[in-house]
This record gives C-alpha cells, sequence and structure tokens, in this order.
C-alpha cells in the first residue's frame, strides 16, 4: 500500500472535492461546449455570442480551480466574474439574434431553459465558493 508522507507529515486540510463534482464539471463543460458550437454556427450569431463565448470560458476556468482545488488568479477576481456570468446569462436572450427557440413551442422552451439554469446551479455555487477567500484552496498558497 503506497501511503502519501505529504498527506501524513501535513497538518493542514487539503481541499479536496468529491468525484462528483469532477462528473459535474466534465458533462457541464462538454454540455456548454456543444450548445456555444451550435449558437456559433448559427448564420445569425454576433458579437452576442462571442462575448457570451469569452465569460463562459473564463467560468470554466473558474469552475475547474474550484473543482480541481487548484488557485488560479484571485478570490475577488472569481467573485466578479460570477457576477458577470449570471448579469450576462440573464440578460443574452436579449440581445442576440440567435433563434433561442430554435422550433420549439413556448411550454418546450421555457421548461427547457428553467432546466438549464437549474442545471447550472451548481456551476455557480462553485464560483462563488472559488471567491471566497477563507476557502482551502486559497489557504494553501
Amino acid at each position: 500500500m503506497d501511503i502519501n508522507q505529504d498527506n501524513i507529515n501535513s497538518s493542514e486540510p487539503k481541499a479536496q472535492r468529491s468525484i462528483w463534482w469532477k462528473i459535474y464539471f466534465f458533462i457541464i463543460s462538454f454540455l456548454a461546449l456543444l450548445g456555444l458550437i451550435s449558437f456559433l454556427s448559427d448564420p445569425q450569431a454576433g458579437i452576442a455570442e462571442y462575448v457570451s463565448t469569452a465569460i463562459w470560458l473564463v467560468g470554466t476556468i473558474g469552475l475547474f480551480g474550484f473543482v480541481f482545488s487548484k488557485p488560479i488568479f484571485h478570490p475577488k477576481f472569481w467573485f466578479h466574474t460570477l457576477v458577470t456570468y449570471m448579469a450576462y446569462s440573464a440578460i443574452y436572450y436579449f440581445i442576440t439574434d440567435v433563434d433561442l427557440r430554435m422550433g420549439a413551442d413556448d411550454f418546450s422552451f421555457y421548461i427547457g431553459q428553467i432546466i438549464g439554469w437549474v442545471i447550472s446551479i451548481p456551476a455557480f455555487y462553485g464560483l462563488y465558493a472559488y471567491s471566497k477567500p477563507e476557502g482551502l484552496v486559497w489557504k494553501k498558497t
């Protein structure tokens, strides 16, 4: 049995997420990437989609830092990223030229949007928790 000596000798607690966070990270990142590719390939895609891609990329880097306990930049940056990400996600519907309904009726569209927001809650929580300077991930730097 191989025992890591760093874990035995360290008196400081280590930030470590469960495997479920890692699975969530890869699934949500994959689904979001598919959505972005779909929107960017739309002939109506414009600046709103490129800004969305940039914000998504930064948010995904922050979620990666949270899930894998890697300090990236500083907590205050991630709080601003979270606020920007949530605000932009809400206004995106009003500024895009892409047909977000893609042929769906009102009921299906709204149910899909609700499901999308519910699935995003852990990601928003992860960015929020990552933005806390007292978090363990920031104490090990």
